[in-house]
């Protein structure tokens, strides 16, 4: 379950299905950097499917850039084709992703750094969701 909800979710599901509890080894806090607890059970395992996953699409533009040559944009991926590579609206909805990135990047650093310095559940501060 996606940070933070899984500080909540996570030890019934672990209890449901019979799996380790990834926030036990961390007071109830996410596996983070900060916190630790980031070598447990398929955290590892998580990471380095995520990075092969990455790797494919990286060699998927790859490809595209060899067979198109100097008309390749970066960020087409030749998916849903909501705008025309090269054209305005392209690189304005390329530019807008760009600054989507951005700002969920600092939200989850927020989240960590919160809970890091606090030592308080960031689910613990969603109202409905604190203990």
């Amino acid at each position: 379950v996606a940070f933070p909800l899984q500080e909540k979710f996570n030890p019934l599901l672990a209890a449901m299905f019979k799996l380790p509890n990834l926030v036990e080894e961390t007071d109830g806090l996410s596996p983070t950097v900060l916190n630790g607890g980031l070598e447990q059970g398929p955290i590892p395992f998580s990471v380095i499917t995520f990075g092969f996953l990455v790797a494919l699409v990286e060699l998927r533009g790859i490809d595209i850039k060899r067979a198109e040559g100097d008309d390749w944009v970066i960020g087409d991926y030749r998916s849903l084709r909501i705008a025309e590579p090269g054209t305005e609206q392209f690189f304005k909805l390329q530019e807008g992703e760009i600054w989507n990135s951005r700002i969920a990047m600092m939200a989850i650093l927020a989240y960590v750094a919160q809970e890091f310095v606090s030592g308080i559940s960031t689910a613990d501060t969603i109202p409905g969701l604190g203990a």
